[in-house]
């Protein structure tokens, strides 16, 4: 018998593993599928087609911008149609945002028309009884930018009575036409 080699701690060789085809040598690599895209044609009129539907988007974008903003423009130009936008915002809808619009910046006196205003507002307290207020017989004279124009004010109660009142408004053209004093007539 012979005698047994040391151990050097080295265990059992792994087995053996198969070696890799290379795609040299005429093995060729598996195709991974791309989906139902593969040609460079079909791609490019996806491509084309999105940006297509890209531009149809921005375009349609703008023209609603731009009908939005022709329908909430404040129509200053006419003297008579800022007389009946503001008596409509500060009288009917009692809105003094809406009607600054109408307004001057500066140099304004509508304290008569505040105090008018204030003195339905406490009638429809006392009475328990809306007022509508309207307007008619609006008159307007221009001469260059300054123009005059006088209305007939009518306060229609639920009861069924009316009340008419004259005044007068005095406008300026400073980037439109603007109502800058309102008086009784």
């Amino acid at each position: 018998m012979q005698p047994r080699e040391p151990e050097t701690g080295v265990g059992p060789t792994p087995p053996a593993v198969p070696p890799v085809p290379s795609p040299v040598g005429g093995v060729k690599a598996p195709r991974s599928r791309r989906g139902r895209l593969r040609s460079r044609k079909a791609r490019l009129w996806v491509a084309l087609g999105a940006g297509v539907m890209a531009l149809l988007c921005l375009g349609g974008v703008g023209v609603i911008v731009a009908v939005y903003d022709n329908a909430t423009e404040v129509k200053r130009s006419d003297p008579s149609e800022v007389v009946f936008n503001f008596l409509g915002a500060y009288l009917a809808d009692r809105n003094d945002q809406s009607a600054a619009l109408y307004t001057c910046k500066e140099n304004s006196d509508l304290s008569s028309l505040s105090s008018f205003r204030d003195s339905i507002k406490k009638s429809e307290e006392k009475n328990s009884s809306e007022i509508v207020v309207t307007w008619r017989d609006l008159a307007v004279q221009a001469s260059g930018d300054q123009a005059v124009a006088n209305v007939n004010i009518v306060r229609s109660a639920s009861d069924g009575s009316e009340a008419f009142d004259p005044w007068k408004f005095k406008l300026s053209n400073n980037d439109g036409w603007r109502v800058c004093s309102a008086a009784p007539a």
